[in-house]
């Protein structure tokens, strides 16, 4: 039985590739396209799906790929981006546009799979990752300091000036980053841009 329905886009033949067989080995029924432009162009044709699209693509990009999505009455559709080149303003970036989360290249095929049934569960009203709210216990782990700092760091602030505004030396910035890091397992801060997008404690 499927798991359900993946739409690929990447303009790179070799990654596309990769992706569709990963998907399918894990169950997914997929369809793949090389470019945004092809992608529209069948989008009336298509079934609803979970939607993953990198980011830096010729004349279309991820993001236009999910405003556009929501420009044509799909805003519903969960859009996973990924990208070879994150860093953390991309990642708000994305998750500003309506994006589900953002995963960096190359991508681990348990890290795809459970990013893709997150992001189908958070659009289900009755599913299990529904609601505003819900804050993703890693961030609990923190302190109120480290969260302090964590806020900061993610809206592309280095630690000197991170350090400057909570009235630190950047020394402790980078300590209490490399402390968030240990406790939520997140491989850069970037990776955390996702996590606190659905966290209302971190909204501004």
């Amino acid at each position: 039985m499927s798991r359900g329905r993946v739409i690929v886009i990447d303009d790179d033949p070799a990654v596309l590739a990769s992706l569709e067989a990963m998907l399918a080995v894990a169950g997914f029924e997929v369809v793949v396209f090389r470019s945004p432009r092809a992608f529209f162009a069948a989008l009336d044709a298509l079934a609803p799906g979970c939607v993953v699209t990198d980011v830096r693509m010729p004349e279309i990009s991820g993001l236009a790929v999910v405003e556009r999505l929501r420009a044509s009455g799909r805003g519903g559709w969960p859009v996973v981006m990924i990208s070879g080149h994150a860093d953390v303003p991309m990642a708000v970036d994305a998750m500003k546009a309506g994006a589900s989360t953002f995963l960096e290249k190359p991508i681990a095929p348990p890290t795809l799979v459970e990013a893709i049934t997150a992001a189908v569960a958070a659009r289900d009203p009755g599913g299990a990752g529904a609601g505003d709210d819900d804050e993703d216990p890693r961030l609990r782990t923190l302190s109120r300091r480290e969260s302090e700092v964590l806020a900061h760091l993610v809206k592309g602030a280095s630690s000197k000036a991170a350090a400057q505004l909570l009235g630190i030396s950047p020394r402790t910035v980078d300590v209490f980053r490399a402390n968030i890091l240990r406790k939520t397992g997140a491989p850069n801060i970037a990776a955390l841009a996702t996590l606190m997008a659905r966290s209302s404690r971190f909204r501004t």
